[in-house]
């Protein structure tokens, strides 16, 4: 007899979390069942495959985008690289609409100016122009935020109150994907060319900084839009908490 309620384990992995693992997910029905995926199981895959290939993801990529980068033999650099191709203007007006929310120049006088011009630059491909400006916004937040004491001091202090601060309701594709990115690889340091080649295609801070390495191209200009938007929304969220925390509270 059909059962409603009848808990079943799956002898393969699902869409539906915590039955995540193994893939190639079963999507076959059994008679009397429907098939339902959760959003956040895709999103969460999708971001593993991101990473793998080295692209972030951003919670605008279609859901039957984020399916497709699932399906076995999937090249999902090149099918990030011309979705970010495709959807440059999408993304430059999402990425600035939201940093622009996030009443940024408490945190940098400049950030503001150049949000919107680096913004623009991306939409023409100007991707080496969106690296080297936004590129210090980094460090202006983390001297506003931490201590102007020392560049080293100020980023390694801001990173430190990232982790701390609580990530709320983000988009799993966003957080999945480039949170690894902001704790592991935007702020480490390079001794040398050879050391900032070793880390891969991901920006750092560093070798961009002390002409190391550059990552003047879609992937880089990617990477560094959208890291931006975390680190600034993030920090807002750490000023926005601090501000509501009686002091005796804290």
């Amino acid at each position: 007899m059909f059962d409603p309620f009848r808990r079943r384990v799956p002898h393969k992995g699902t869409g539906i979390w915590p039955f995540v693992h193994p893939r190639p997910w079963d999507l076959t029905p059994e008679p009397g069942f429907g098939i339902i995926i959760d959003p956040v199981s895709v999103a969460q895959e999708a971001a593993w495959e991101l990473r793998k290939a080295e692209w972030p993801g951003i919670a605008i990529m279609e859901d039957g985008f984020q399916m497709s980068l699932l399906d076995e033999g999937a090249d999902v650099g090149a099918m990030a690289e011309a979705w970010f191709e495709r959807n440059r203007p999408a993304v430059a007006a999402e990425i600035e609409r939201r940093i622009l929310g996030y009443n940024v120049d408490r945190v940098s006088a400049s950030v503001r100016t150049a949000v919107t011009e680096a913004c623009a630059a991306y939409v023409t491909g100007s991707y080496l122009t969106v690296v080297r400006v936004l590129m210090p916004e980094f460090e202006a937040v983390a001297r506003t935020m931490v201590t102007k004491r020392s560049s080293k001091a100020a980023v390694d202090g801001l990173l430190r109150l990232l982790l701390e601060t609580p990530m709320i309701r983000e988009d799993p594709i966003e957080t999945m994907s480039m949170y690894e990115f902001i704790e592991d690889q935007l702020f480490a340091s390079c001794r040398n060319e050879t050391h900032a080649a070793a880390r891969g295609n991901v920006p750092n801070r560093h070798a961009e900084t002390h002409a190391l390495r550059s990552y003047g191209n879609l992937r880089g200009a990617t990477f560094v839009i959208c890291g931006l938007d975390l680190v600034l929304r993030l920090a807002a969220r750490h000023l926005d908490f601090g501000y509501q925390i009686p002091p005796a509270a804290r």
